[in-house]
């Protein structure tokens, strides 16, 4: 959407206002003076990864055909009244038909991008895709049925979903980005069986396989294991691990003020799905955040975070500025929440994403 403003830096927080060492973080932000960054293990966090997005996204917007832009239709919703065996029986008998409909939605999405971003059609294989879907989506119903918390879910079904989601991001990470948009379009059909009371009673469940299949919970907890016991990076990615939903639900908030009125193709920023949604988004890049420090590279921002953005983003009618601005925000709240040491360990990785993410980068 043209004509949004982006975030003044007067609508920030005092640097006065700052712990220790919040001043220095802030200049990475506004100045692209890369060349007195920290050396991070195994790649130099510079305006090198800056570089690389430019070209990346440069190569990707010269196989753009242009087409006419479409939103998906919304779903109406079938109201049904029951209890949790006649929900489960709904969700159950839906489930194949759901993820069929899924898929040609994905495919209506994103079909043209396999040319753009250079995918190996062979990597898609949409019946593995569905089938995939339907077997995490059954546990999620079945645990359900058995009236088990949703707390639990993660340790029932956990390694099962961190299992998929490496599957498809080790081949190819653009590939992830189809399997997501064929599980929130699955989840969106499984909701849409259901009455509002029942859909409040399931969400949760679904939430935690959403959850689970786009953060990278896998991959980090690897790359924690890697590290010495009491390593600065590892104690600077749990402290922040305890405040990313607050920080998520802030900067979300900051975010839907600036930007009044936006609408991506998935509704509102007010809107409450549009909202968990997104809250997931800044969450999302925080553990990729997380990531890159426990290996001391860049390379997970480049290798999945970024790709599939640039994938995504525009296709779903996200624009670079509401981005950008919440990288500015997030930048801010990380700032109010984390001391000083840990400012240390983040900050050149947040810079970099956050440039690599800039206006700059996307001006053509």
């Amino acid at each position: 959407m043209t004509g949004i403003s982006q975030i003044s830096s007067k609508s920030l927080p005092a640097a006065d206002k700052l712990k220790q060492g919040a001043s220095q973080a802030s200049q990475g932000i506004t100045r692209p003076d890369t060349d007195q960054l920290p050396k991070a293990k195994g790649a130099s966090v510079s305006s090198f990864a800056v570089s690389w997005a430019k070209k990346y996204y440069s190569t990707v917007a010269t196989r753009e055909k242009k087409a006419p832009r479409q939103i998906l239709p919304s779903l109406d919703l079938i109201n049904f009244e029951g209890n949790r065996a006649p929900i489960v029986d709904k969700l159950t008998d839906t489930l194949k038909l759901a993820s069929e409909i899924a898929w040609s939605r994905v495919e209506a999405l994103l079909g043209k991008q396999i040319e753009r971003h250079a995918i190996d059609k062979s990597l898609i294989n949409p019946l593995e895709i569905s089938a995939d879907t339907r077997t995490l989506y059954q546990k999620a119903i079945d645990a359900y049925a058995d009236r088990e918390p949703v707390f639990r879910l993660s340790v029932l079904v956990g390694k099962d979903i961190i299992k998929v989601r490496r599957k498809y991001s080790e081949t190819d990470p653009l590939v992830l980005g189809f399997v997501t948009m064929e599980f929130q379009y699955t989840s969106k059909i499984l909701l849409g069986c259901l009455s509002e009371s029942e859909r409040a009673e399931f969400a949760p469940y679904l939430k935690v396989v959403d959850d689970y299949l786009h953060i990278p919970y896998g991959e980090i907890n690897e790359a924690a294991a890697n590290q010495p016991p009491n390593s600065r990076a590892l104690l600077a990615v749990q402290h922040l691990l305890q405040h990313t939903t607050q920080i998520a639900s802030a900067v979300y908030d900051r975010a839907s003020s600036q930007h009044q009125g936006y609408r991506s193709s998935s509704g509102y920023l007010s809107d409450r799905e549009v909202k968990i949604s997104g809250i997931r988004d800044v969450e999302i890049f925080q553990s990729y955040l997380c990531w890159c420090v426990l290996e001391g590279s860049i390379h997970p921002v480049q290798q999945e975070l970024f790709p599939i953005c640039v994938m995504l983003y525009p296709k779903l009618h996200v624009s670079w500025e509401l981005v950008q601005d919440m990288l500015l925000i997030l930048f801010w709240e990380i700032c109010e929440r984390l001391p000083a040491e840990d400012l240390t360990v983040f900050v050149p990785y947040l810079r970099t994403v956050t440039e690599m993410f800039s206006s700059d980068v996307f001006e053509n």
